[in-house]
């Protein structure tokens, strides 16, 4: 197998490691979102202090 020079130590390609970054940072901000609506609605429901 050619050594390749243009792999991280992951093994991926700059290409392939910002494509999976922006898939990551996409499903972080979803479930965030998520958690901060639940959290008020819980505490509208009942709050805690």
């Amino acid at each position: 197998m050619a050594d390749r020079t243009d792999l991280s130590f992951t093994g991926l390609t700059d290409e392939q490691a910002q494509e999976l970054h922006s898939v990551y940072m996409s499903g972080l901000l979803l479930f965030t979102g998520i958690a901060v609506v639940a959290h008020i609605l819980v505490f509208i429901w009942r709050p805690w202090f």
